[in-house]
């Protein structure tokens, strides 16, 4: 059933972590770092004309989702499923409107804070796929993880996350840097397996007060940027300031 989220939206599950060495480097991890959520842009801010993404002219996108007699670009997937942190509906709320508006499916799961290894140790994606059985999967997770000293022991959580998108269209949107990454953005490109990488710390990003979220000028700036690599043309609207959903 097809469910309307808008802001954050905390994803609860009765999944108890597997016993595998996603669940042992979950004992290991620090705490991640808070997330902040986040915040609507300025009337103004919507509306400037002047919004224009820095990813460079629009390109043919390679990820394709399998039709009966051949495929079609991600962006004209039927049901999209984006999961992630705090960073996930900077983007998705952006997104959604363009598949709402041909009656299409955009769903958005986030646990705000979370890293891979809680999405892996708690099988988080894998309950959000038979709940909304998508065409198309987005993760947008990292940011929590940029500073862990060890990013070697995320790597098995990955490659359990993207065993777990069943081998379907997958692009996992790598984090905005806001600090110097230790390499886990390394360590994440080399256990995706079938699964896109979008490489987030070649835009420009406005971002909010934090430092660290980008602002919903810069969430358009990467909502375009991601769009246009899944192969969409039309323009994404700048939409207006959504009501948020308390943490």
């Amino acid at each position: 059933m097809h469910r309307a989220l808008t802001g954050l939206a905390l994803l609860t599950t009765a999944c108890t972590p597997d016993a595998s060495p996603v669940a042992s480097a979950r004992a290991a991890e620090a705490a991640d770092a808070s997330g902040a959520e986040a915040s609507g842009p300025d009337a103004a801010e919507a509306a400037a004309p002047s919004l224009v993404a820095d990813a460079g002219p629009a390109r043919s996108s390679t990820l394709i989702v399998k039709r009966e007699g051949g495929g079609v670009p991600a962006a004209q997937a039927l049901r999209v499923l984006h999961v992630g942190d705090s960073m996930a509906p900077l983007v998705g709320n952006y997104l959604r409107p363009i598949f709402e508006a041909s009656g299409r499916s955009y769903f958005i799961e986030t646990v705000v804070s979370s890293s891979t290894l809680e999405w892996a140790g708690k099988g988080l994606l894998r309950e959000a796929m038979y709940k909304y059985d998508p065409e198309l999967i987005l993760i947008s997770l990292g940011s929590n993880e940029l500073f862990d000293p060890k990013p070697a022991r995320r790597g098995a959580a990955v490659e359990q996350m993207v065993t777990e998108t069943r081998g379907r269209p997958c692009m996992w949107i790598g984090p905005p840097l806001w600090k110097q990454d230790s390499g886990f953005v390394e360590v994440l490109k080399t256990h995706l397996g079938h699964c896109q990488f979008f490489d987030s710390s070649r835009l420009e990003l406005p971002r909010m007060a934090d430092g660290r979220h980008p602002s919903w000028t810069g969430g358009w700036r990467w909502a375009d940027a991601v769009w246009r690599e899944l192969g969409g043309t039309e323009p994404v609207p700048t939409g207006s300031r959504p009501k948020l959903t308390p943490d």
